[in-house]
């Protein structure tokens, strides 16, 4: 078993290095932040989900049991984050940035990079399953905690048939279940664009995080992130063993549950004026402490 120094190299190192790179770009230049996200949500997601649903490894029984882990821990998490929230007396407004920021994990910006250091594509495969099933409930549950008073559920709900991500892995795995075959001058250039989507959502993420402005929150913020990193694994450790998960289905689902808060969140917080500094503090702590607990993490699964 590796040491935990030699999993801080190999993991953590190529991750901190990626993100500082961002930071410090996002220091010196002007870059449109909205416009990036927009490029890894509708271009480079969609491709690397398809490629990697239409080749995949992964039995249909274990695409089932990753969809129940991931829906199962949200009621859990969302039930931990309420008692939190009344002890702190959050505001309306403070709670539902605060119940994204501990329900949603950032598995594709942190999450993906570090599976596929770890222990490589067939992680990667798992890990898009649970991040887009996590995104069918960040665009119909998050939206709705992030609008309550603005807007309802059912309004929600709509949001999730705007996700090219979640199309492309149904296509993916459609393809693998007929066993369509397709052509290599298509799905080659297809994955060449997919596999981008790792350093570049680093480098995002070193951008979001070069934004956050130190005021405030940060009792809420603190809390969101013991919340996010601790009880999220504890809980994720005893979900794997109810459901019988095992070997590196088990490994990916205990990391890509137990990963900081979602950058993704913070759209949510800004569209709706719910305060978004709360959320941005608590993915700047929680992105730090992560580096750490992911790296003991990834010794114990």
């Amino acid at each position: 078993m590796e040491t935990l120094a030699a999993i801080f190299v190999r993991v953590i190192v190529p991750v901190i290095v990626t993100i500082a790179v961002g930071y410090i770009a996002a220091k010196v230049l002007k870059f449109d932040l909205k416009m990036l996200a927009r490029l890894g949500l509708y271009v480079l997601v969609p491709c690397l989900t398809f490629t990697s649903m239409a080749r995949m490894s992964m039995t249909a029984g274990e695409v089932g049991r990753i969809m129940a882990f991931t829906l199962i821990s949200v009621p859990l998490l969302y039930g931990i984050s309420l008692l939190a929230a009344r002890a702190l007396k959050l505001t309306p407004g403070e709670a539902g940035s605060f119940h994204i920021a501990i329900i949603f994990a950032n598995a594709v910006n942190f999450g993906f990079p570090v599976l596929m250091l770890a222990f490589g594509q067939p992680a990667l495969e798992r890990g898009i399953v649970y991040a887009m099933t996590q995104q069918v409930v960040m665009q119909s549950f998050g939206v709705y905690l992030a609008a309550r008073g603005k807007s309802g559920l059912r309004q929600a709900l709509k949001r999730v048939w705007m996700m090219p991500g979640f199309y492309a892995m149904i296509a993916g795995l459609l393809f693998r279940a007929v066993r369509i075959h397709v052509p290599d001058p298509i799905f080659d250039p297809l994955k060449l664009i997919g596999d981008s989507l790792v350093p570049f959502l680093l480098l995002v993420l070193g951008m979001q995080l070069a934004e956050v402005k130190f005021r405030g929150h940060w009792t809420a913020a603190a809390a969101a992130t013991v919340i996010r990193l601790g009880m999220a694994a504890a809980l994720s450790f005893g979900l794997a063993a109810v459901l019988g998960l095992q070997g590196l289905t088990r490994q990916t689902m205990i990391l890509e549950n137990s990963m900081p808060c979602a950058i993704l969140g913070v759209a949510l917080a800004r569209e709706f004026d719910c305060e978004p500094g709360l959320i941005t503090k608590a993915i700047f702590l929680s992105t730090l402490a992560g580096l750490l607990t992911i790296t003991v993490l990834i010794t114990l699964v």
